[in-house]
């Protein structure tokens, strides 16, 4: 029997709904007061008020429109600090089948879990599991069910194109391979594991003794990360008896984030003691974050029409529509008011992953053959979406997905116990 926690009933939807639509009111009320208060009462409702909010394209007064925008940004960047800290997931599970658990994680954390078994060329056998999990994170709740399992994380997956999978797959654990699960820490959305020590010592030149650590850390899906920093100031490591480890480098490094198996390297200084443990190994990253992707739907296209569509801090523009040789070409201009660092030319993978297609009255979807980049700057960027319907394109909605907001955080790893060599 699996039993399974977290879900909004049909009827408290509802109430939440006509709640807002009155308060929504209210922020055109005649006295300040009424609009101060509907709008801290919008504010407490949290960010899953967003999808029901009233879009731009809904007719507000000026000042209800103003307070909304606002309302909007701020429930944006709490929803971001809330992504990062990850959902705490509640599971109960006597000898159900892996793949119903998996399929439950998936449902609960909103994380693309990929059953990488085949891939190997392994069997998928259907494996009971037996679980018993209370408001724990999603990877403390994926790590248990893999080992009740005998799997494992496989963080080297790649999609059909060679590219490191937008999700987290898992594999059988080989029980002929003679091997042992370095520490780990779980920090919101992410995880850390130590996964290598090596110690040097070079007797004709001491500058190149040292001992390096190597972290593995991985990421909810659903956090998308657009840039990683490991901020190697704050990295420090002490061993049983509190003496530390002298730290080698200072200053930033950047993560790869669009590689499988990210890693970054700590290195220190060889004790001149005794040690033979690092007690606690610590530090942080930055972490640049997009908020969730925000839906803009342009309908009634055509040629001659021009459209513009605002949310929160993100503006998307139709710049053309224009048919060529059995194909249509829409262009698209993007502004995010606060991008940070998310527009930088070397860093704009994250822009390939914004959902795009052409719908029709039945809800089918096409999706484009063809994306030419058109342009890039400081705030904006566009691209040129080649399609082929089979209908008039005065038939469709063009769909565009877009995180309207960018967030700055910092996280923190604290491992514990490493044995060094």
């Amino acid at each position: 029997m699996l039993l399974v926690t977290n879900g909004t009933g049909a009827t408290e939807t509802k109430d939440l709904h006509a709640k807002v639509r009155i308060l929504t009111r209210q922020l055109a009320a005649d006295q300040l007061a009424d609009r101060d208060h509907a709008e801290q009462q919008l504010l407490a409702l949290g960010p899953s008020i967003l999808t029901v909010l009233p879009d731009d394209q809904v007719r507000l007064p000026a000042e209800a429109s103003r307070r909304l925008s606002r309302i909007r940004r701020q429930l944006e960047e709490q929803k971001s600090l809330e992504t990062t800290d990850g959902k705490k997931i509640s599971m109960q599970a006597s000898a159900e089948p892996l793949s119903a658990l998996i399929a439950q994680l998936e449902s609960l954390s909103g994380n693309r879990i990929v059953d990488y078994r085949a891939a190997r060329r392994q069997p998928q056998t259907e494996i009971p599991v037996s679980v018993s999990l209370k408001d724990v994170s999603f990877w403390e709740a994926f790590d248990r069910i893999l080992e009740k399992s005998h799997m494992e994380i496989y963080p080297y997956a790649v999609n059909s194109s060679g590219q490191a999978l937008q999700g987290i797959a898992f594999i059988a654990t080989d029980l002929n391979r003679r091997s042992m699960r370095g520490p780990v820490d779980y920090e919101g959305g992410f995880r850390f594991e130590a996964t290598q020590i090596l110690a040097e010592r070079d007797y004709r030149d001491v500058d190149a003794n040292g001992l390096t650590v190597q972290v593995e850390t991985l990421w909810e899906p659903q956090l998308n990360p657009i840039q990683l920093v490991l901020l190697r100031n704050t990295v420090t490591a002490v061993d049983k008896n509190g003496r530390s480890f002298v730290r080698k480098g200072n200053g930033e490094s950047e993560i790869s984030i669009d590689r499988t198996a990210p890693v970054f390297i700590l290195p220190f200084r060889l004790s001149d003691k005794d040690s033979q443990w690092i007690q606690t190994l610590s530090g942080e990253l930055e972490c640049l974050l997009p908020s969730a992707r925000e839906i803009f739907r342009f309908k009634n296209l055509s040629k001659e029409r021009a459209q513009r569509i605002e949310k929160a801090k993100a503006v998307v523009a139709i710049q053309s529509i224009r048919p060529g040789k059995g194909e249509w070409v829409i262009e698209l201009k993007v502004q995010i008011e606060d991008a940070e660092r998310a527009l930088e030319s070397h860093r704009t993978g994250w822009m390939q992953r914004n959902a795009v297609y052409l719908e029709n009255a039945t809800g089918e979807r096409t999706p484009p053959f063809r994306i030419e980049q058109t342009a890039e700057g400081q705030h904006t960027f566009g691209f040129a979406f080649h399609f082929r319907p089979t209908e008039k394109i005065s038939d469709y909605a063009l769909i565009y997905t877009v995180p309207t907001t960018f967030i700055t955080r910092r996280i923190p790893f604290r491992l514990e116990g490493l044995k060094l060599p």
